[in-house]
């Protein structure tokens, strides 16, 4: 079954809903609740299997100047301690955060979705369009 967050973040990958709505929803939450969605993000980031090549490419899409802290943070280690270095940033870094997990997460799966799942899959968060 999958969670609110799973629907959502999935929703923005997929172009369902655009990144003003997913962060109007972001917004909502308090700040402990936002660092948990936070970690979950780069869990569907991990769970998008990004190659090399995709990750790069999806860094330089972050609508986000550059030097934001969590694209330094993305370019200078690796996966697994970037996310960890993300989940302790300080509050006013989550939104920044947020919105590069989920950039990354969205190049990264559009990639497997039009790949790896292209002709199917079992992945129930690649048929969004089943949950409202």
């Amino acid at each position: 079954m999958l969670t609110e967050e799973d629907i959502m973040i999935n929703k923005f990958a997929q172009e369902k809903i655009n990144l003003e709505q997913i962060l109007n929803w972001f917004g909502d939450f308090e700040t402990q609740i936002q660092r948990k969605i936070i970690r979950w993000a780069g869990q569907c980031l991990v769970q998008s299997h990004p190659n090399e090549e995709t990750f790069n490419k999806a860094i330089q899409l972050i609508p986000l100047k550059p030097t934001a802290t969590t694209i330094i943070l993305l370019k200078s280690y690796n996966l697994k301690i970037a996310l960890d270095k993300i989940e302790i940033l300080p509050d006013y870094e989550i939104k920044k955060a947020f919105i590069s997990l989920i950039s990354i997460f969205k190049i990264s799966d559009t990639e497997r979705r039009n790949t790896t799942c292209k002709n199917g899959c079992n992945h129930n968060w690649h048929n969004i369009e089943n949950y409202n």
